[in-house]
Formats: structure tokens, sequence, C-alpha cells
């Protein structure tokens, strides 16, 4: 299921902007990777796959970008920003990211370290991974 997760936010009076803090306290499971995606341009599309074991909890900390969750039943979109929630991925879900503004940057949490064998790429295959006949 796709969870929301809230990450404490500090906003200085002075105008000196928002602090993000980003402490495992906030993350539902223990953190084995972190990897962020950088200065894509508009209509760019990452992800464009599942993983059988590993959870990414996933944040916008600049533009936008649109996450398409697909667990092969149903798809949910999200528009991330840099003040909106994180959201939890959990393993056996189909995820895209598409940049809505060129300069757009995500970061990314895993609950596994990086293992190719984990990647299911083929949305085809994911289907028939997840048993779901179309």
């Amino acid at each position: 299921m796709i969870q929301k997760y809230e990450f404490p936010s500090i906003t200085d009076t002075s105008s000196q902007g928002v602090l993000r803090v980003f402490e495992s306290v906030n993350v539902p499971f223990a953190i084995k990777r972190v990897f962020s995606v950088l200065n894509s341009e508009v209509g760019t599309t990452r992800g464009k796959h599942a993983h059988k074991k590993c959870s990414q909890l996933i944040c916008c900390v600049a533009g936008r970008v649109k996450l398409v969750c697909d667990d092969g039943m149903s798809k949910e979109e999200y528009v991330m920003t840099p003040t909106s929630q994180g959201i939890l991925i959990p393993a056996g879900v189909w995820a895209e990211q598409e940049c809505l503004e060129t300069g757009s940057v995500i970061i990314v949490f895993c609950n596994q370290p990086y293992d190719e064998n984990d990647y299911i790429r083929q949305y085809e295959v994911f289907l028939n991974w997840r048993g779901i006949k179309k």
C-alpha cells in the first residue's frame, strides 16, 4: 500500500528559507541506500520498474515531479514538490517518475542495498510476477 510520510520542516522567520529534516526516525525502515536524481529536463521519465524486495521512500527536494504507482490492478498519481510529503513505494509496485520542471530533484531512501536481480524492468514480466493476467 502506498503511504505518505511527513518530514519536519523548520521555517526561519528571517527569510533564510525552509530546512527540511530527513532523519532515520522519520523513515519506516532501516536505511540501506540513499540516492538522488538530478538535473532532469521537463518530460524526462525515470523509474519504469518494480522491485521484488526493496521498498523506497521518495521525496522531491526541488521542482515538481509526477509519481505514478501501479500495483497491476490500479494506478495512483502524485505531484510531488519540495513542500509535499514523501511517498513510500513498497516492494512489488511498478513506479515511474516524470519531471514536470527542468532542474527537479528527488531523493530516494531504500531499505535494501542495490541488487540488479531485485529489479523487474519489463511491465509484462511485472504483471506475470504479480500473477495478474491482462
